[in-house]
């Protein structure tokens, strides 16, 4: 009887640790990308000429 149980088990556990990895890398891709976005913004504006047009 306990053996009806097994797959429901191990893959609510999958789910589980499936959902700690995903809330553990998401944040960091998207501050990586967010960082990377900066400093491409940073680099293009130090680029421009200085007194143009804001």
């Amino acid at each position: 009887m306990l053996d009806q149980y097994a797959p429901y088990v191990w893959a609510s556990y999958a789910i589980f640790v499936a959902m700690l990895v995903w809330d553990y890398l998401i944040p960091r891709l998207r501050l990586r990308r967010t960082r990377r976005a900066i400093a491409i913004r940073m680099k293009r504006e130090a680029t421009r000429k200085p007194g143009g047009t804001p």
